[in-house]
Formats: structure tokens, sequence, C-alpha cells
């Protein structure tokens, strides 16, 4: 398969080019012009990626988020996450997932994940993934005592470790959720339909910060990162290998989990120095409106009760 990778963008004006003429759509990844050439990159197959729900659901079916028994998790705590995918016999097939505590940054679960199908392309240039990460890495375990993970290995804190399926990492995943626990992640569709969950409560930064040219358009995280918090994310640095020397280019799950994380909080700030010069206080935990606010509120539940 010969393709381009980069996509296709129009590139900046300069004040060499000449009034009137068009500039020639290019590809980001050589700089070549649209039709020069086949592609600049060559791999050994195709790959293909399904988007249609109906499809996805015959290699895992959809869930609702169940609710969870677990007293230890907290529904009020919100998760910061981030899958990343490969490709697969079956598709574009979930290979890693993250996910970071809210606004501790702390990491909560950060596993390797290997796909059902067999693997064409592990997209390693993006993910970060390499073969010997999947192949080399020690199966995640419970304790058969407790029945229990141990919270080290789940964060993939010495090592990453590797679950045998996208199902089970789902259900790692689960035991830190309830149906109220606030998701955040950019662009979480693709993470939903990679781990085939359906979830009700949920905050996308490519939603909160948007684009300015509206939607089907979204900004890039590594855009609103920079723009908003003035730091460089995605320059690659992927993951360790399992013998801790061996790095992979690409994108680096957990630091994309915080990353969206930290872009949440930096919109709450801005929202409450809004809020604040509106009048708004904070009173022993709780939110206090200005006195006209509160007085309007006061009459609208007057009118309730009556």
């Amino acid at each position: 398969c010969k393709y381009h990778f980069g996509k296709a963008f129009f590139p900046d004006k300069t004040a060499s080019d000449v009034k009137g003429t068009k500039k020639e759509k290019r590809y980001r990844c050589c700089g070549e012009g649209i039709g020069d050439s086949s592609g600049c990159t060559v791999a050994e197959t195709h790959v293909f990626k399904v988007t249609d729900p109906k499809r996805l659901a015959t290699t895992l079916n959809f869930i609702h988020t169940p609710e969870n028994n677990n007293s230890k998790v907290d529904e009020d705590q919100p998760l910061c996450i981030d899958c990343e995918m490969g490709y697969s016999t079956n598709g574009l097939e979930l290979i890693r997932v993250s996910a970071t505590s809210w606004p501790a940054r702390e990491s909560v679960l950060d596993l390797l994940v290997r796909p059902f199908g067999e693997v064409l392309d592990l997209n390693s240039r993006w993910s970060g993934v390499l073969p010997s990460h999947l192949t080399s890495a020690p199966v995640l375990k419970k304790n058969p005592k407790t029945g229990e993970y141990d919270p080290k290995q789940l964060a993939g804190t010495d090592k990453l470790y590797v679950v045998e399926s996208p199902k089970v990492a789902r259900e790692v995943l689960l035991r830190s959720l309830t149906p109220r626990t606030p998701l955040i992640f950019h662009g979480g569709e693709n993470d939903l339909n990679a781990l085939r969950l359906i979830h009700p409560t949920v905050i996308d930064t490519a939603l909160l910060f948007p684009h300015a040219h509206g939607l089907p358009y979204r900004n890039a995280l590594r855009v609103l990162v920079s723009q908003h918090l003035g730091r460089q994310i995605q320059a690659g640095g992927g993951v360790l290998g399992t013998d801790q020397d061996t790095i992979a280019a690409g994108h680096d799950s957990k630091e994309d989990a915080r990353a969206a994380g930290d872009l949440v909080l930096f919109a709450v700030k801005r929202e409450w120095e809004k809020m604040k010069l509106a009048g708004w206080t904070l009173e022993d935990g709780r939110l206090v409106p200005p006195k006209g606010v509160k007085r309007k509120v006061d009459e609208i539940k007057e009118v309730a009760d009556e």
C-alpha cells in the first residue's frame, strides 16, 4: 500500500506570492502537491476503518455504563481518558487505554491492549505502540486471594501491562466508573467507539473549545494545549518498551488524557473569573449568586411553590 500519511492543506500565503494566484493543496507529510505521486510512504498491507455502529458491534457489542457497587468509587470524581488505536483485520481497534484523575492528574489506568483481529498496522507513527510492546509486556492478572488488581500495575507505574482484548480493557476501566462519573476527553466519540461504551456524562474539549469555522471542523488537541496552556504535546515519546530502553515516536495517551483535563481546568478558571466579576462568591464550598440573581431565583421558587 503506497499512501500519504499526512493530511492535505493549503500553504500559508507569503510576501513573494504573485497576487491572484491560487495556492496548491499539499500533503503535510512530504510537501508534495495532490496528484504528484500515489504516496510517499509504503506499507505491507492496506488498512481500513469501520464507523458503522452495527459493524462495530459485531466484534464487540456496545454497552451502557453499568452501576458500580464498589464503595471506593467516587462518582463525583472526574476521569480523563484517552485511547490509542491500531489497524487489524477488524479495522481500527483499541491498543492502549489511559485514564488520569482530575484535577490531580494522577495515573489511574494505563494498559496496553491486544486487539481481537490479526494486527495489520499498529499505527505506531501516531499511537506510539510498537509490536514489541504488545508481545513482550507482562499480562495483567488479578490477585488470586483478593480478586483485585495491583494499583501500580493498573496505573503503569513501573512498566505497562497488557490485557488480552478490548473487552477486558473495558471491564477494567468500568471498575472506576459509574454512569454519573464525568469523563473528560478530546474527540471522545473515537475513544467511546473503541471501547464500545455508551456513557451519559461527558466533557469533550473538542466542543468546549470550538473551531472558528464551526463543526465539522475541530481544533487539534496539541493546538489547544499550545494556545491556552503554552506547552507542547504529541512531539514524539510514545511509550517505553518493557525493557525500558525502547521509545516509539507518536502520542502518549496518558499525556493526552492529562492535557484534556488541564484544558477543562483552564476553562473552569476562566469561567470563574467571569462569575466573580459578575458578583458570584464562594461560601463554605457553595456558590452564592449576586443579590439580583438570588432575588430572581427566590421569586421563581415562590411561583413554583404556588
